[in-house]
C-alpha cells in the first residue's frame, strides 16, 4: 500500500494490490497493480456439495454471479448453512436448502466447514505464551514510535485519538490477540510514518493510482481497492467519489482499516503463524530478495519493527 489511520456487510472485493508506503522513503516496491494472489489453503473450501457455514459477522452478500459486478440478491447472516455446489475462482455457487438449485454466489473465504456438533467454527487463536491484547494509550504509542524510530518522534496528530482509533480498528479487525496486534502495529507504524500522517506524502502525484493514493492506517491504494472497500463497508461507492472520507472521518478510517486487514488480504492467519514476511509482501509488495536495495531496506525495517513492538508489548 502507499502509507498511514467495522465491520462490513461482509465480503466483497477483488483481492490484494501491492502498495508503497509513506514512511519508508520509497515507493520502489510498487511497479504495477498486481494480480490477486491465491487465498491461503486454510481459508478456501476444497470440496463441493458439502455443508458450510458463513462466518461474516455482519452478514455475507449473496450475489447473482461470481464477482462484485453482479447484483446483491440477498444477505446470509452469521452461521447460515449452505451447500457448496461449484467453485469459480474466489467465489462459490451455493444452495441454502440442499435441493441442488443455486441461490447465488459468495466469497469462499467467508465459508467454513460445518462442525459436527453444529457449533460455529472458531478462528484459530495463538496459544500461550503469545499473550493477550494490550490496550494502547498515548504513552505506550509514543514509546512504540520512539523505539521504532530510534529517536524521539513528534507527531502533529492527537495521539490520544490515534491510540483509541488503533485499538478500535484492531478489535474490529479481529486482531485482538498479541500476535495479531504486533503484526498490525508493525506495519501501521511505517505506513503512517511513525503515526505522523494518515495520508500518503505527495498525494499520489505522478503515481499510476492517481487520486486513489494511500490513506488510512495501512494506506488503502488503487481505485479497485477503494471500490471493494466502499461496497463492502457501506454498500455504495462513497469512498470512490470521496476517498478523502478515510482521512477526514476517524470512524471511516477505522472501518476501512479493519476491512482491509481482516477481510481483503487477509492477515490474521499469517499473524497467528508469525509469517511477517508474507504480511509484508501482501501489504507492501516487497520481498527480501528484491533487486532494489531500497525495497530490501524497507523489508528489513518492517521486520525490525515487528521485533521491537513485540518486545514492548511483551514487557507490559
Amino acid at each position: 500500500m502507499a502509507n498511514m489511520l467495522d465491520d462490513t456487510t461482509a465480503e466483497d472485493g477483488s483481492l490484494p494490490a501491492a502498495d508503497g508506503g509513506v514512511g519508508d522513503d520509497e515507493t520502489g516496491a510498487m511497479e504495477a497493480e498486481p494480480p490477486a494472489p491465491p487465498l491461503p489453503p486454510s481459508l478456501t473450501p476444497i470440496a463441493t456439495g458439502d455443508v458450510y457455514v458463513t462466518i461474516a459477522r455482519d452478514g455475507l452478500n449473496l450475489r447473482a454471479g461470481p464477482g462484485t459486478e453482479f447484483a446483491v440478491v440477498g444477505v446470509l447472516q452469521l452461521g447460515t448453512r449452505v451447500h457448496l455446489l461449484k467453485r469459480e475462482g474466489f467465489w462459490g455457487q451455493v444452495d441454502q436448502n440442499g435441493y441442488g438449485a443455486a441461490d447465488g454466489h459468495v466469497l469462499l473465504s467467508y465459508l467454513r466447514p460445518e462442525q459436527a456438533d453444529g457449533s460455529l467454527p472458531q478462528p484459530a487463536q495463538p496459544s500461550s505464551p503469545s499473550g493477550s491484547f494490550v490496550t494502547l494509550d498515548k504513552a505506550l504509542l509514543q514509546t512504540i514510535m520512539d523505539r521504532c524510530g530510534g529517536v524521539h518522534i513528534r507527531s502533529q496528530l492527537n495521539l490520544d485519538v490515534v491510540a483509541d482509533a488503533l485499538n478500535r480498528a484492531m478489535l474490529l479487525a479481529d486482531a485482538g490477540t498479541r500476535l495479531r496486534e504486533i503484526a498490525f502495529l508493525s506495519q501501521a507504524v511505517i505506513e503512517t510514518d511513525y503515526f505522523r500522517t494518515f495520508e500518503e506524502y505527495g498525494r499520489g502525484h505522478g503515481m499510476p493510482y492517481g487520486r486513489y493514493y494511500g490513506r488510512g492506517m495501512h494506506q488503502l491504494t488503487w481505485e479497485a481497492t477503494y471500490v471493494s472497500c466502499s461496497r463492502a463497508v457501506f454498500g455504495d461507492d462513497r469512498l470512490v467519489t470521496n476517498p478523502d472520507l478515510i482521512i477526514k472521518d476517524i470512524g471511516t478510517n477505522i472501518q476501512a482499516t479493519a476491512w482491509y486487514w481482516r477481510d481483503y488480504k487477509p492477515f490474521n492467519a499469517l499473524a497467528d503463524a508469525r509469517n511477517i514476511d508474507e504480511i509484508i509482501r501482501r501489504l507492501y509488495g516487497g520481498t527480501i530478495t528484491s533487486s532494489k536495495p531500497k525495497v530490501r531496506k524497507s523489508v528489513i525495517l518492517r521486520r525490525s519493527f515487528y521485533t521491537t513492538i513485540k518486545s514492548i508489548l511483551d514487557s507490559q
